[in-house]
């Protein structure tokens, strides 16, 4: 189990895959225009590694 910070498998095309996951089902990003996407999409890369620290067991 890695460092999420350091983990090679944490990429840019797991961020992808979860939206395009979350956009399936129906979730969609904010219409507020460019700059608010980015921030939420960086809230969304915060989450996503806490996920998968939990998902591995490498909780603080």
């Amino acid at each position: 189990m890695g460092d999420s910070i350091t983990d090679l498998r944490f990429t840019p095309l797991l961020a992808t895959d979860v939206q395009a996951v979350l956009e399936r089902h129906g979730y969609r990003l904010p219409s507020e225009g460019d700059h608010v996407n980015e921030l939420v999409i960086a809230r969304v890369g915060i989450a996503l590694k806490n996920l998968v620290e939990v998902f591995e067991g490498r909780t603080r």
